[in-house]
Parts: C-alpha cells; sequence; structure tokens
C-alpha cells in the first residue's frame, strides 16, 4: 500500500512544472513558481538604512502627481499587459544577474519610484537600491506594488 501511495506521489510530482539543470552529471531538479513572490522578501528597515524611502500607495500617488519618475520591476510580460501610466520598465540582465534601469534622469535629486508586485516582491527594491549606488539622493521603493495601485483606480495603461 505504501508503495502505491509513494507511486501515486511520484506520479504527480514528475507531471508538475517541473525543469532540470545537469551540472557535471549531477542532475537538480527544480519546480516552477510564481515569479512574483520573493523568497526571502526585503525589510523595511534595510531599505530605509540604505537610503530608499518606502511610501505607500497614497503617498506614491502624490509622487505621480508631481511628475516623478516611476520604474516597474515586474515582469516584462506583465509590464506590457499594463503597468502605472507613465513608468518606464527595468529589465534584469540575467548574464550579469542585476537589474538594468535605463531612461534615468540626468539630475539625481530627481525624485524616482519603484514598484513591483507588492510586499512580498524584492524586484523593485533590488532596483531602487542599485539606483541608489549610483548616487540618486530621492529614490522610493513602493511597498504594496502595482496591485494597490491598481486597486485604487488610479492611473495605469495597457500596451
Amino acid at each position: 500500500m505504501l508503495r502505491l501511495i509513494f507511486s501515486a506521489f511520484l506520479s504527480i510530482l514528475l507531471a508538475t512544472s517541473l525543469s532540470g539543470v545537469e551540472y557535471d552529471g549531477e542532475k537538480s531538479i527544480i519546480f516552477e513558481t510564481k515569479y512574483d513572490v520573493c523568497i526571502i522578501p526585503p525589510q523595511v528597515s534595510e531599505a530605509t538604512a540604505k537610503g530608499i524611502k518606502v511610501v505607500d500607495v497614497v503617498t506614491a500617488k502624490k509622487l505621480y502627481d508631481q511628475n516623478s519618475y516611476f520604474y516597474d520591476a515586474r515582469e516584462k510580460r506583465h509590464y506590457q499587459k499594463e503597468h502605472i501610466k507613465g513608468a518606464h520598465p527595468v529589465y534584469f540582465d540575467v548574464s550579469k544577474a542585476e537589474f538594468i534601469v535605463i531612461q534615468l534622469p540626468k539630475d539625481k535629486d530627481e525624485k524616482i519610484l519603484f514598484y513591483c508586485y507588492g510586499e512580498t516582491c524584492a524586484n523593485s527594491y533590488e532596483a531602487a537600491l542599485a539606483v541608489r549606488k549610483l548616487g540618486y539622493t530621492n529614490v522610493y521603493w513602493l511597498l504594496n506594488g502595482f496591485s494597490e495601485w491598481k486597486s485604487k483606480k488610479y492611473p495605469i495603461e495597457s500596451n
């Protein structure tokens, strides 16, 4: 009976989205997970200690109304589907394992805000941190991300 249960479990496991990578004859198998969930989400205290201003959606809307720069750190396909109106995409360079932010303002004192899926997503935090390290002084991180912005019916656009 135990063997039958184990065989059924193994069959179900193998039928799910698995991919394998081989390293020197040793094969590692991983599960595909939703991209918008981070294993270890960044901490607000860590962000503020590194000079990133953590904001809620109401404050983000005020920054938007002041024509601040907005950057979307979600997956490209989600950005293309819809994003905060006027936001620029942030790209992840897999070869260098770093976020690439293009179309940055020349003035390093401009207000720039990064967002992604929400509090459990580290993409926007990592992108904000990368820009902060470049010397930008007014870097903001929208903690609750695109979903809360959208739920408030704030401006979004689709491609």
